[in-house]
């Protein structure tokens, strides 16, 4: 799985009149060579900002649910995930290089069970 995180920044550029052809057109050209070379194999989602989120958890067995990301301090917030099926980690690296997050952000890899 490929995990995607992106500033606040880059959040802001998906809506932003001025910066969201740029911002969407580096995305569409990743999930198109990904497609092209038969990687993709669930295209993921992207996900809204930080404060749209619930996050629930359990104290004394009280489940609570609260407003907000569980990382909501965080620099980089989780931006979106795709299924990729490569056979190696280096190769797994090697699309995750090109992923337009790894700019200003980073991308998370990991194995699924």
């Amino acid at each position: 799985m490929m995990m995607t995180y992106e500033s606040k920044e880059d959040f802001a550029a998906r809506t932003d009149e001025a910066r969201k052809e740029q911002y969407w057109s580096g995305w569409r050209s990743f999930i198109q060579s990904m497609k092209d070379a038969g990687v993709l194999f669930y295209p993921g989602n992207v996900l809204q900002p930080n404060h749209t989120a619930t996050t629930v958890s359990a104290v004394d067995g009280n489940v609570q649910a609260s407003e907000g990301a569980y990382a909501s301090d965080a620099l980089l917030s989780f931006s979106g995930y795709f299924i990729i099926d490569v056979p190696d980690l280096d190769e797994a690296v090697r699309w995750a290089s090109l992923a337009p997050a790894v700019v200003r952000g980073t991308v998370e890899l990991r194995p699924v069970l």
